[in-house]
């Protein structure tokens, strides 16, 4: 009986060490760019995904968050707080207008016939266990969560997408076009 129990501790520490030497291999910091396409137009998505700064009735699970900065009706930035306040993250919030063709480039004049509701957050974990936890679960959980339940407010059942590689042709996109 105790060469099992003692069996089962020393199971339970090396996974405690596996978590830990996994974690302090894992990055602190991660990037997360995901988005969902509306049929509706950039003003009417905006109000909608505004209200984030206080948990709306309709996505409760968000947590704490400040408004750092606002760019009316295109981008909202918002610092993501623990329980005592303490920042532990960035979230950038974007609806982008979408043509029949796809994303509108800044400065076009097109008429936007739906929106591309843009997140990515930038998140900073210290505690290793913890990112390893967070680098085997690759899913973007909350941010996911957040975009479908601001589909789910227009009556869209749509899955939120990675979509880094899409916005980082558009900003190198519009970077060329400013030279």
């Amino acid at each position: 009986m105790m060469n099992w129990i003692l069996l089962l501790m020393g199971l339970v520490v090396a996974v405690v060490v596996a978590l830990m030497l996994g974690g302090l291999m894992a990055p602190k910091q991660r990037r997360v760019v995901r988005g969902i396409r509306l049929p509706i137009r950039p003003d009417e998505a905006w109000p909608v995904v505004r209200q984030v700064d206080g948990p709306p009735r309709w996505c409760a699970s968000l947590p704490n968050m400040r408004v750092v900065q606002e760019q009316e009706a295109v981008q909202l930035v918002l610092d993501v707080l623990d329980d005592d306040n303490v920042v532990t993250g960035q979230w950038q919030l974007a609806v982008l207008p979408l043509s029949e063709s796809g994303l509108i480039p800044q400065g076009e004049e097109q008429t936007a016939v739906a929106s591309l509701v843009v997140l990515a957050e930038q998140s900073v974990l210290g505690n290793p266990v913890m990112r390893m936890v967070r680098s085997v679960d690759r899913g973007a959980g909350r941010v996911d969560s957040f975009l479908e339940a601001v589909a789910q407010q227009f009556g869209v059942n749509e899955r939120a997408t990675d979509v880094s590689e899409t916005i980082g042709r558009l900003v190198s996109a519009s970077r060329s076009s400013a030279d």
